[in-house]
């Protein structure tokens, strides 16, 4: 149960995770969430089948890792916000740095566009994001631009 606390209460913040089944391992500082996986801090969401949550000695969250039709709102500190989804998702707190992998879809709402590739690295800290693709699934980047009208311009 003390690993469960340190996830609820733990670093920066209350993160709050509901699932149908909870499993921890108190020696080997890890908790499994399995079916219909919640988990919010502050305005971020994650829902997943299933999420690993990896600790340190002193219970503070070193890794999530969300597997299974991840889907995702995050909001980055620069305020762009995230929303999206790929087979898996790590993020690594110490860091602020979320890894998406297998048919990752990020838009970002606020500039209407959106992103598609097969791992996505997105800094939080400044809100930078890499995209790369596979051989057969090369990276797809849609936005839409406004253009002038050329007789107005005369």
């Amino acid at each position: 149960m003390a690993v469960l606390s340190a996830i609820l209460y733990g670093a920066s913040g209350e993160v709050q995770i509901t699932a149908d089944k909870f499993e921890a391992d108190e020696k080997s500082q890890k908790s499994v969430f399995i079916g219909h996986v919640s988990m919010k801090k502050g305005n971020d969401e994650l829902n997943a089948t299933k999420i690993i949550v990896l600790f340190d000695s002193n219970r503070k969250p070193l890794r999530y890792e969300a597997i299974g039709n991840a889907s995702f709102v995050l909001h980055m500190r620069n305020g762009q916000i995230y929303i999206g989804s790929a087979n898996r998702l790590i993020y690594l707190p110490a860091e602020e740095i979320y890894q998406l992998f297998g048919h990752v879809v990020l838009k970002e709402p606020l500039l209407d566009r959106t992103v598609m590739g097969e791992k996505v690295v997105v800094e939080r800290k400044s809100g930078k994001a890499r995209v790369e693709g596979s051989g057969d699934r090369p990276v797809k980047f849609i936005f839409k631009i406004e253009e002038r009208n050329a007789s107005k311009n005369r």
